[in-house]
């Protein structure tokens, strides 16, 4: 065994024994290898000789502050690490006492390997049930206990103690647990609990995947004259120097000048690596444990998580809503949980948390919920998904989140297109919410939820629409024309006004979908830009509407429309023929009859209309020059219009100038 160098950032920096900063210390700087590598969370009871084991294994004292040194016990989180051939360990040392609980769940939101220390004399503890706990709820999925102080008990006695080490674990959810015993003071088992870390190592080396970079920070170290510096367990993604990054909680851009990884400068780090990043820019006075760094305009800001929460044995029953304390990644906060009527012991349910404060959070992130009184551990959840706010009703977000719970990647991506409507399915979007970081396995997902027939494509990327939700429109859709047809003589309408009609309830490109399913399947009849249920069209043959569509296209939005006669002669067909499809267009409200054989396009006619009473609001009298004018359009249009709004009173003529009449659009 070889010795380890310094911890993250001991080039940087050494501790200030009196204060919660940290200065810079020029002492000597192993050069990092690299190799295989393993962040360990090292738990236990008060008392129970973690820090000795950390000593014993790596050669440095994590108790450092005075107040850990006057009261023996470890109050704030402590780093150290070794090196066993090929591996790297990173080891927290986290305080075991009840109160300083919440500095543990800062440092142990990241590990790969939990080391759990049982003392030989005096057993499982109430803080032992407590982190055993913890490691389950936050991921961990080996442990490693040790059984320290072996040199002050017999064989006997060893033996009782791993059977009920084994015996709480396996209740927790971890069948098969390593159990070595030691002794800080002997060295006895010390090789033997290095070589069952290296073995466990291999089982839990993978690290995180995902190309965001993010790192919780959970230790803040001043450096005079050359900024801050901000440690942490990169937990995805890549930092090299020279990158910019953001800070979550104040949004400010940083700059990273230096990286570390346990006292050795490097260029880069990467996922699963205790890392100190050498900062500059403007940090603020708010900076503290528990921010993150980020790729920078990417991660939102949530106060609203859907979750599986499953709750401790032992703790009885609390009545929701109810008021906890969060802890995910290295930030706590309050937490208001709501969603059942009763959170029971021992169980697993969906939940809706709402957090007092932004936080950071993402698909199947881990994190822990605390009763303020009785002070403990109550509950762990699963992240299901993550919303910036939590406008939507409880029922709606629960129903999500059971569909997101036990799911495969393609049918929680349909549960996601179900629940949004319309979803732009970004990779931003799919790391954070699907953990998918890889492109080609998003675009085979996005193309087999449309094969599934499930999804429909908008046409626009990765945006996809919910089947769903079309069919349902559909519907609304059809029910809307069959009243329409019961009460009116036309039964043709805009399409614009369709998707208006519906915008408050449904997408525009749902409805327009629905829209265009309709027309495909043969229950809708368009033309340009108008529909009718097909029904309603059917007196018309197929001959005619094509001839309609013809006419129409002609004056479709033109404020210089031609007359009958002009129409008639540009198709080769007859006055009559083009006097009974336009009579037909007039019905249907596609066109406005302004007499002297012009028709308007019937939005075109209302938006001179409301250009007129606008500008009569400015000027009361105008001259048809005047209004020709503001039309932009000729003296041939502008005459038969302002004849018909003298018809229908919406204008009145003295002599040569025009004033608004009391018929108002």
């Amino acid at each position: 065994m070889t010795m380890a160098p310094p911890e993250e950032g001991a080039g940087f920096e050494s501790r200030d024994p009196d204060s919660n900063c940290h200065s810079v210390d020029s002492g000597s700087s192993a050069k990092f290898s690299g190799g295989h590598y393993s962040v360990i969370g090292v738990t236990g009871h008060i008392d129970h000789g973690k820090t000795s084991l950390v000593r014993a294994l790596s050669g440095i004292d994590t108790d450092t502050h005075p107040e850990e040194k006057r009261r023996g016990i470890t109050i704030d989180l402590g780093f150290a690490s070794f090196r066993e051939g090929d591996w790297q360990f990173a080891l927290i040392d986290a305080p075991g006492h009840q109160k300083y609980i919440g500095n543990l769940l800062a440092g142990v939101s990241t590990v790969d390997l939990g080391l759990l220390v049982v003392a030989c004399d005096q057993g499982v503890q109430e803080q032992t049930l407590e982190h055993g706990f913890i490691l389950r709820m936050l991921g961990v999925q080996r442990i490693v206990v040790a059984l320290s102080r072996s040199d002050l008990v017999d064989e006997d006695q060893i033996a009782d103690r791993q059977a009920e080490v084994e015996l709480f674990l396996e209740e927790l959810g971890y069948p098969r647990i390593s159990v070595v015993a030691v002794s800080s003071v002997t060295g006895a088992g010390l090789n033997a609990l290095r070589l069952e870390l290296c073995s466990l190592a291999i089982q839990v080396s993978a690290k995180r995947q995902g190309k965001l970079f993010r790192m919780p920070v959970d230790r803040i170290l001043s450096m005079p004259g050359r900024g801050c510096v901000l440690a942490g367990t990169v937990w995805t993604g890549t930092i090299q120097a020279g990158d910019s990054l953001e800070l979550a909680a104040s949004r400010k851009l940083v700059r990273v000048r230096d990286i570390q990884v346990h006292g050795a400068g490097v260029q880069s780090s990467s996922s699963g690596y205790r890392t100190a990043l050498n900062v500059v820019g403007d940090t603020g006075d708010s900076l503290h444990r528990g921010d993150e760094l980020l790729t920078p305009n990417v991660f939102p800001q949530v106060r609203c998580i859907v979750a599986e929460l499953t709750t401790r044995a032992g703790h009885s029953e609390l009545r929701c809503p109810i008021q906890l304390q969060i802890h995910l990644a290295a930030q706590s906060c309050g937490a208001r949980v709501r969603g059942v009527p009763y959170l029971t012991s021992n169980r697993s349910v969906v939940v809706v948390v709402e957090t007092d404060l932004p936080v950071v959070a993402t698909w199947e992130q881990r994190f822990l919920l605390r009763l303020p009184y009785p002070i403990g551990t109550f509950a762990g959840g699963r992240t299901l998904a993550v919303f910036e706010n939590s406008r939507q009703k409880s029922r709606e977000l629960l129903a999500l989140g059971k569909r997101l719970q036990q799911s495969g990647i393609l049918e929680r991506l349909i549960a996601w297109v179900d629940f949004s409507g319309v979803l732009a399915v970004t990779a931003e979007w799919a790391e954070l919410q699907l953990g998918i970081y890889d492109d080609a396995e998003l675009r085979n997902l996005v193309d087999e939820s449309i094969a599934s027939g499930a999804c429909v494509s908008a046409g626009d990327g990765n945006e996809l629409l919910s089947n769903t939700e079309v069919d349902r429109v559909g519907e609304r859709l059809r029910s809307l024309f069959r009243v329409q047809t019961a009460e009116t003589v036309g039964s043709w309408r805009f399409e614009d006004s369709v998707v208006s009609e519906l915008s408050g309830e449904h997408s525009a490109k749902i409805i327009r979908c629905a829209l265009n399913r309709l027309v495909d399947g043969g229950q809708l009849i368009r033309l340009n830009q108008m529909v009718a249920p097909a029904a309603g069209a059917e007196q018309m043959s197929a001959k005619q509407r094509m001839k309609l569509e013809s006419i129409l296209a002609l004056y479709e939005n033109s404020r210089t429309p031609p007359t009958l006669s002009e129409a008639s002669a540009a198709l080769q067909i007859s006055e009559d023929a083009a006097m009974s499809l336009c009579r037909f267009a007039i019905q249907s409200g596609i066109l406005v009859d302004v007499g002297g054989g012009f028709y308007f396009w019937s939005t075109v006619y209302r938006d001179l209309r409301q250009e007129l009473q606008a500008t009569f609001s400015v000027r009361p009298e105008l001259t048809v020059a005047e209004i020709r004018d503001v039309w932009s359009i000729t003296r041939k249009h502008a005459i038969p219009l302002l004849e018909h709004f003298d018809r229908i009173r919406f204008t009145v003529r003295r002599e040569s100038l025009r004033r608004l009449g009391t018929v108002r659009p």
